[in-house]
């Protein structure tokens, strides 16, 4: 069919025409979408909440999904668009209102010059003289002089969006949980203290021996060192030994070290810091029991000196990890001093990080979110934020009697028992062949790698094992309120982020463990987790 010039003339404007109409009809649903009460407001809180979540979840790439619920991450990102929000709204109104009494004040002046250049001149309704125009009658009442429900309605906005921003001030002022810095009155104290006091300021001082284990720790030692030499000057340069053991670096932790050594030289503390030492041989293949012999050998290493002369009541062993000094001091603390073996709590991408050495109050295995534990009666202590009885732990951080390590004529005469064993360890343990007539008799625990037919373990795992089956001493507990990481951003999310009051709340009292069973970490099939002398194993592979 052919068509001419005016067929594709009246085709064009058929289709302008519906082109038209469609924007129209647009428009106006647009029109009526805006008009509805709060919609845009609430649009654009979605909108800056939507972005602070991809942020989150950008910055948490990598992580274990159990380990951080994408629920937490969405109320954490909730909480930081709030204010955004509140700041935006508030200018838009302040803009809005400031535009409107512009604009009518320009209508009005192009009305008034417009009925004058028609012949007709604006009276002022009330006179230029003292008296109203409009006369008080009883129909006309003198006029009212309060606020219209308008201005009312916008003076609540501002006024609510400006108490969302105090308060948001407010909580990134004090964002940190009171239980968290307990200690830090008095570590300040003693900071401020212009001749630092020997002696020391803890209220029943004891002796710490300080032994942690470096290779290539350049981005955590500076903050390690700092929480230390701080933690230390409370505690009392007199009453510390500080041990450290770093080999086959790369990278400044050597240089650091020194640095570090120099600093506690100054300070008057006791102290024995081996850098790039190779003492222990590095094995071909770090890898498996190997890998753990060689871990093993450098505690060991680093514990010598106390082994050498002991004096000591507790031994305070770290890993590579960022740790506050209050929190040092709050794991010496734990339960006032009435254990025999107490860890913190670690994090990294898994969540709940050291998931291969902690066990609850039965040997049982653990999840990686809070509350960590399956059991009501360990859930209750997280819940409380007290000190959880465990059957072995070491997350990052450990405090321990320093006599189970020490040779028998070094122990004091208070802490091992004297009577023999009631549940000796199994005929195949390595210990089994060397038990004293009782734990006090009994040679010094090591840091040792898994025998065959035990559950293939770290060296961090067996010695609280080895504490509990061969020195009868049953007192291990995890602090909650010890939070310590070996990479910043998991550190800095679990020690703060999620220990912020409101994000504390809603991970506590909203989710309350929702889902965490999807989070009990096991290394291996799940289906394949076995049992050895009470304690779940990890089945591997």
């Amino acid at each position: 069919m052919q068509y001419d010039s005016n067929d594709a003339r009246r085709l064009g404007a058929q289709a302008l025409s519906h082109a038209v109409l469609v924007l129209r009809v647009l428009g106006r649903v647009l029109l009526f979408v805006l008009r509805v009460p709060f919609l845009g407001q609430l649009a654009s809180l979605v909108l800056i909440q939507w972005y602070a979540y991809g942020t989150y979840r950008l910055y948490l790439i990598g992580t274990w999904g159990p380990g951080f619920p994408n629920g937490w991450t969405a109320w954490i990102a909730f909480l930081t668009a709030l204010p955004f929000w509140a700041a935006l709204q508030l200018f838009w109104l302040v803009v809005s209102v400031g535009f409107q009494r512009k604009c009518a004040g320009r209508f009005k002046a192009w009305r008034a010059g417009r009925m004058s250049d028609d012949g007709y001149m604006m009276l002022d309704p009330r006179g230029s003289s003292e008296e109203d125009a409009r006369p008080p009658s009883p129909k006309y009442g003198p006029r009212s002089r309060g606020f219209s429900a308008h201005t009312l309605w916008y003076a609540a906005q501002i006024v609510f969006y400006v108490f969302i921003l105090l308060a948001a001030l407010y909580h990134y002022k004090h964002y940190e949980h009171p239980k968290d810095a307990r200690f830090r009155p008095a570590l300040h104290r003693a900071l401020a203290d212009t001749h630092p006091n020997p002696a020391g300021y803890a209220p029943r001082p004891e002796k710490i021996f300080i032994a942690a284990a470096f290779h290539q720790n350049q981005d955590v030692l500076p903050y390690w060192t700092r929480s230390m030499k701080q933690a230390i000057t409370y505690l009392g340069t007199d009453n510390v030994f500080v041990s450290i053991v770093e080999n086959y670096s790369t990278d400044r932790s050597p240089d650091l070290l020194r640095e570090f050594a120099r600093d506690l030289d100054r300070l008057g503390v006791r102290n024995r810091v081996l850098v790039s030492d190779e003492t222990v041989k590095k094995p071909e293949h770090v890898e498996w029991n190997p890998r753990i012999e060689f871990l093993a050998a450098i505690r060991n290493q680093a514990l010598e000196p106390l082994l050498a002369g002991g004096g000591y009541d507790r031994v305070l062993f770290s890993n590579d990890i960022y740790i506050e000094p209050e929190s040092v001091l709050e794991l010496l603390a734990t339960r006032d001093g009435d254990y025999d073996f107490a860890c913190g709590l670690d994090f990294g991408h898994f969540g709940a990080y050291d998931m291969w050495v902690l066990r609850d109050r039965v040997g049982r295995l653990t999840a990686g979110i809070w509350p960590y534990f399956f059991d009501a009666a360990s859930m209750d202590a997280v819940k409380r934020e007290e000190p959880v009885p465990v059957y072995t732990c070491w997350n990052g951080i450990v405090a321990f009697r320093a006599d189970p390590v020490l040779p028998v004529a070094l122990r004091g005469n208070s802490t091992l028992s004297h009577a023999p064993l009631a549940r000796p360890p199994p005929a195949n343990h390595p210990w089994t062949p060397q038990l004293g007539a009782s734990p006090a008799q009994t040679p010094p625990l090591r840091f040792r790698a898994s025998a065959e037919g035990e559950c293939y373990s770290s060296e961090s795992f067996l010695l609280p094992y080895d504490f509990r089956r061969v020195m009868a001493l049953e007192g291990v507990y995890a602090n909650p309120l010890v939070i310590t990481g070996y990479a910043w951003k998991y550190y800095s999310w679990h020690k703060w982020v999620l220990r912020h009051p409101l994000v504390k709340w809603f991970v506590e009292e909203v989710w309350d463990g929702a889902w965490m069973q999807n989070a009990r970490m096991v290394v291996g099939d799940a289906k394949s987790v076995w049992v050895w002398d009470g304690v779940e194993c990890h089945p591997w592979w």
